[in-house]
């Protein structure tokens, strides 16, 4: 005696069945040269463009070898060295403001007043090793796009938990007994947030990472933005982060910040 099965099953049973000779389409092949000249932004009418943009530029190692020009979750604190920051203006030109050098500019973002540019700045990345970064670490600046005046936002300093370990004097140097880090404090994608706040991530409280995951733990901070120096009021909002907290936005409320997250 045959099943019987309500009609939506029988629906279902249906769709799902194989059919007999089916086969995947090809997938499309471009075997001539590409044209990948990206025309300029003037060229085309229908876009209103009259205001710059800030970006980052990194130089291309060629279309036969990979290497890693940004930051991601698997590797926050590492890129090749040489990225600039840079000015792309409404007639095409470009502007370097600030020079990578032998290290490289990362998360820039613009100042809700449209008068300033965050960035971090990664130091000495000669040889980026995720698993070793450099000691130098990275730090957090502004650049006031009209007069170019930097701010250095924050420091080289840990703050780890000073019960947790035998500490040595300034946590970084080396000494018998004593507990050190042997790299540097990685002050991360700045986020300006309303009333003067400025959201950031940090290994600054010397959190180990999870088993697997490249050797600084980012968490979530808040501090005073200034135009003088360093911020103040420092406080760690994202205790429950012991991965990587990258690149955190401020939602359109102003109440609320997305952070993405690295493995936990």
């Amino acid at each position: 005696m045959p099943a019987r099965f309500p009609p939506a099953l029988r629906l279902l049973l249906l769709v799902c069945l194989p059919v007999a000779g089916f086969a995947e389409p090809d997938e499309p092949r471009f075997p001539n040269p590409i044209n990948v000249t990206v025309p300029r932004i003037e060229t085309d009418p229908s876009v209103r463009y009259d205001y710059d943009i800030a970006y980052v530029r990194a130089r291309r190692a060629g279309d036969e070898t990979h290497k890693r020009f940004y930051t991601d979750f698997s590797q926050p604190v590492t890129m090749e060295p040489g990225a600039d920051l840079m000015l792309l203006h409404p007639d095409g030109t470009e502007e370097l403001l600030v020079a990578g050098g032998e290290g490289s500019i990362t998360d820039p973002v613009v100042s809700l007043d449209g008068q300033w540019i965050f960035y971090s700045h990664l130091t000495n990345l000669q040889k980026p090793n995720q698993w070793s970064p450099p000691r130098q670490g990275a730090d957090i600046f502004k650049i006031h796009v009209k007069t170019r005046r930097i701010v250095k936002l924050t420091e080289q300093v840990f703050t780890p938990n000073t019960g947790a370990a035998t500490w040595s004097d300034d946590f970084r140097t080396p000494g018998a007994g004593r507990t050190y880090y042997d790299y540097g404090v990685f002050n991360m994608g700045p986020c300006p947030l309303p009333g003067g706040r400025l959201a950031f991530t940090s290994n600054r409280d010397g959190i180990k990472p999870s088993k697997g995951y490249p050797a600084v733990a980012l968490q979530l901070f808040v501090m005073d933005d200034s135009d003088t120096g360093p911020g103040r009021n420092i406080e760690k909002i994202g205790h429950f982060n012991i991965a990587g907290a990258l690149h955190p936005v401020a939602l359109t409320d102003g109440r609320k910040i997305a952070v993405r997250m690295g493995p936990a």
